[in-house]
Parts: structure tokens; C-alpha cells; sequence
């Protein structure tokens, strides 16, 4: 058993989509701040503070981010059993940013990977996007058309993750945004996951695919420590 970090990483100021704030991290309380109050130099702790949006870093939604009707589960809602699963990786690298995923993408990637998609799968999309630096380019990525993302919903699929800022597709040009996977997910209870950072490693590969979230009252979603767990012997 193999343990993979498929997290990226917080810190302060992380460039965020507009409608969010950017994280704030700071020192609370230092070592030389406690021991002067417990007045010792035998022991010392450090404490930081932090404010963040409930969908910073590699993050999952829950269903009221986009749905204001009465019924839809925030994050503490939502089962766990959800957030741990078996998954697949697709290849998309080939879409170009700014471009719609489609279903024949998806298809074509389904079949070069030599992989069946299960119900209760979790199917992530390998982009590449997550190595991209430059603010201009992590702005604008591919994502998921309406069809597309009716085709993973079709096969039961419990949860999509991209390494993007969204599964659906960004260009700056697009007024207003559009968001028909995100739609999709909202309507059929599908679960999305943001801001992944995937390895090569994982391409075409099945895996335990993890992504629990913070158990906060209320919120539309939630960072995630994402983890994908390799069985190299199988």
C-alpha cells in the first residue's frame, strides 16, 4: 500500500477565483509570546490563525453552493461514506484551456486507459493544470460540458475531481459564466472535487480515492486533504 498526496498546498494570499477571498495566515501566538506569559523557559507553544473560504485549495462543494432550495445538504450533511471510494484517472490533457470537455473526450479517454467506469466511482481528470504558475494561465482551463458531465452521472458516478478551479470551463471572456457541470452535479447529486493536484503516476490507474472534509456547520463546501491510496501489487 502506497499512500499519494493529491493536495495542494494553502498558504496566505494563494491566488482564488474572484468570488472568494484570498487565505489569510498569520502568527497568533508565538514561542516567545507563551513562555513570557507562562512564565517558564522550560516550554513554549506557537498557535496561527487563519481566514479562508470554505471552497480554498483543494476543496469538495456541497450541494449549497449552488442549490438555495430547502433540502440540499451543506458539507457536515453530506455522509462520509461519499468522500472514500474507489476512482479512475482520465487522461484530458489533450483539451486545450478554455475548451469544453466532452463526452467523446471522455470517451476517448475511457478507452485508452483499458479501465470500466463503476458505479460509485469517483472519476478524476488529469489535466496537467495544476502545474501551471503563471496567473494568466491558472485563470483559464477546461472543463466539463452539460452532456459530458450527464455521461458520468449516467454511470453512477459519486464524485469529479479536476485539477482546476472548477469543472466547468473558464475563459475570461465568458459573460456571465456559465456553469452546466456544476448544474448537473447539483440535479443529480453528484459530488465535485477542486483544486487536486494529480501525478502522472495515477493516469489510466484505479485507486482508494479519499477526500474527507472539515466537519463545519453549515458551509457550502470544504478544503480536503485528497489522497489516493495505490495498491502497487495488484
Amino acid at each position: 500500500m502506497r499512500i499519494v498526496d493529491l493536495s495542494q498546498e494553502i498558504y496566505h494570499r494563494r491566488p482564488v477565483p474572484g468570488s472568494q477571498m484570498p487565505p489569510a495566515i498569520w502568527t497568533h501566538v508565538t514561542h516567545e509570546e507563551s513562555a513570557a506569559q507562562l512564565r517558564t523557559t522550560e516550554w513554549s507553544f506557537m498557535t496561527m490563525g487563519l481566514i479562508m473560504s470554505d471552497h480554498c485549495g483543494t476543496h469538495v462543494d456541497a450541494f449549497t453552493h449552488l442549490d438555495p432550495r430547502p433540502g440540499a445538504e451543506a458539507i457536515h450533511e453530506i455522509p462520509l461514506e461519499r468522500f472514500y471510494g474507489s476512482a479512475i484517472c482520465l487522461d484530458v490533457s489533450g483539451v486545450a484551456a478554455g475548451a469544453r470537455i466532452t463526452r467523446a473526450d471522455l470517451e476517448a479517454a475511457l478507452a485508452r486507459s483499458g479501465q470500466q467506469i463503476r458505479t460509485g466511482d469517483a472519476v478524476l481528470l488529469y489535466s496537467g493544470h495544476s502545474r501551471k504558475t503563471d496567473p494568466a494561465e491558472v485563470s483559464v482551463f477546461a472543463g466539463l460540458d452539460r452532456e459530458a458531465a450527464e455521461w458520468l452521472a449516467d454511470r453512477g458516478v459519486n464524485n469529479i475531481g479536476t485539477e482546476a478551479w472548477s469543472i466547468d470551463r473558464r475563459t475570461p471572456s465568458e459573460v456571465p459564466p456559465r456553469y452546466p457541470a456544476h448544474m448537473v452535479c447539483r440535479d443529480r447529486k453528484m459530488l465535485n472535487t477542486e483544486n487536486l493536484a494529480i501525478p502522472l503516476e495515477l493516469i489510466n490507474r484505479r485507486f482508494l480515492f479519499i477526500c474527507l472534509p472539515l466537519k463545519i456547520r453549515g458551509a457550502t463546501g470544504s478544503p480536503v486533504r485528497a489522497i489516493a491510496v495505490l495498491d502497487d501489487a495488484a
